[in-house]
């Protein structure tokens, strides 16, 4: 696999880095949450349909609650992203190994 194919796979994972590191930034010098937490659910409502079905449970640790948020929003559409386009390769060089015979 060559460099670019591995930044692509990468740059979900990079997105949601940064987006993880605004909410925490804009969350710790209580400014307006709502505009950086829109850019996050704006990155996972592709997968709204798969995540809202209340599969973790609602913990009463504020805490654990907001990692449970942030897995939910950010890291699993981005786990997701990722499948989406190694499966998108794999299936090009399939194609491409086909055509070639």
């Amino acid at each position: 696999m060559n460099w670019t194919k591995r930044l692509l796979l990468a740059l979900s994972f990079a997105i949601a880095a940064v987006l993880n590191a605004l909410m925490l930034a804009v969350d710790r010098l209580h400014l307006q949450r709502e505009h950086i937490a829109g850019y996050g659910f704006l990155y996972g409502a592709p997968w709204a349909w798969i995540l809202d079905h209340g599969w973790f449970p609602n913990p009463h640790n504020r805490s654990l609650q907001a990692l449970i948020g942030y897995v939910v929003i950010l890291w699993i559409p981005a786990a997701l992203y990722a499948c989406c386009i190694w499966l998108l390769f794999l299936g090009l060089r399939i194609i491409s190994t086909r055509r070639s015979r």
